[in-house]
């Protein structure tokens, strides 16, 4: 028999409050690899104050998670799930039980629990450090620093500086290689603009051509129709590269 989920829930928080545990089935892949869906879960009050790293039940706008906690500031708790990229935030009131026991593995107190919690929080560090740079609040921050680095590379006074890029590799001149490598992140820090993806190709192409055209004008750098096929190339390359990632998140959260 399907229960609605606010009764079912609501039944959860009675025998929580009650000071008894309560078994469920987990349902949903946001926690894999860690939990699977289908385990049998149990759930107990919290005792004491929740810890980074611990898997609770918790409320979010009229919602019940199980997610894992992932930092705790002041009264602030951070959850996440093991499979996601968003993240929750809540109080204390908001956590209704710790996950104490996985039917699958044993009680989150034992070794085997350990070293997957462990693993798991290890991942989310790498994970999240991209998410922080690389999310959208991360791009608005480094847009500016990478605009201010692509300028200078393109219209500084650097000839004659470094190494000669006219030699060749893989049959590609070094300075083509260069001009494409430098813009391919061009597309990642204007994906915010628009939400038409041609839009932001349109943009990053456009600057790509301006880079480029602005040389004709400097005594001190040379024009190269080569070098803007190059530029145009590389963001090209990386817009095609960011879609594909973000095909494959999309099709991982379904």
């Amino acid at each position: 028999m399907n229960v609605d989920n606010a009764i079912f829930f609501a039944t959860v928080e009675e025998t929580i409050a009650a000071g008894q545990q309560v078994k469920i089935t987990l349902r949903g892949t946001s926690m894999l690899t860690t939990l699977r869906e289908g385990d049998t879960l149990t759930l107990a009050p919290l005792d004491g104050r929740p810890k980074v790293g611990d898997v609770v039940l918790f409320r979010h706008y009229g919602k019940h998670l199980l997610h894992r906690i992932i930092r705790i500031h002041g009264g602030r708790i951070t959850l996440q799930g093991d499979n996601c990229y968003n993240m929750e935030h809540a109080v204390r009131e908001d956590i209704v039980a710790r996950l104490v026991h996985v039917d699958r593995i044993g009680g989150t107190d034992g070794a085997e629990w350990a070293a997957a919690s462990r693993k798991a929080l290890k991942r989310k560090r790498v994970k999240n450090f991209f998410i922080r740079w690389f999310g959208s609040e991360g791009r608005q921050k480094l847009r500016p620093w990478y605009l201010f680095a692509l300028f200078f590379l393109m219209w500084a006074p650097l000839n004659g500086v470094g190494p000669a890029l006219n030699n060749y590799v893989f049959g590609i001149r070094a300075d083509h290689l260069l001009h494409a490598t430098v813009f391919i992140p061009c597309a990642l820090f204007f994906m915010d603009l628009s939400r038409y993806r041609w839009v932001v190709w349109l943009m990053v192409v456009a600057l790509a051509l301006l880079c480029e055209s602005v040389q004709y004008l400097l005594p001190f750098r040379k024009f190269d129709v080569n070098d803007m096929v190059a530029n145009v190339l590389g963001v090209s390359l990386g817009l095609i590269v960011i879609l594909l990632i973000v095909k494959k998140l999309k099709h991982k959260s379904l």
